[in-house]
């Protein structure tokens, strides 16, 4: 084998793993981003209570 040929086979492999890398990394951003936009809408809307204290109608207590 010539030196052209392994070069362009080390680089191409590099080129390879940068590629597997920066998706990787894309996805695992994605997730964070996700994950925290998730976070963020979790939490209850503050005249959600309110309101559901000041209801004209309320729906009857289950019994077991």
């Amino acid at each position: 084998m010539d030196l052209d040929v392994i070069l362009a086979y080390v680089v191409g492999v590099l080129a390879g793993l940068a590629v597997i890398g920066a998706l990787a990394f894309a996805l695992v951003l994605e997730w964070c981003a996700i994950r925290r936009t998730l976070a963020a809408h979790r939490h209850q809307a503050p005249y959600e209570s309110f309101w559901r204290e000041r209801a004209a109608m309320t729906s009857p207590e289950r019994r077991p």
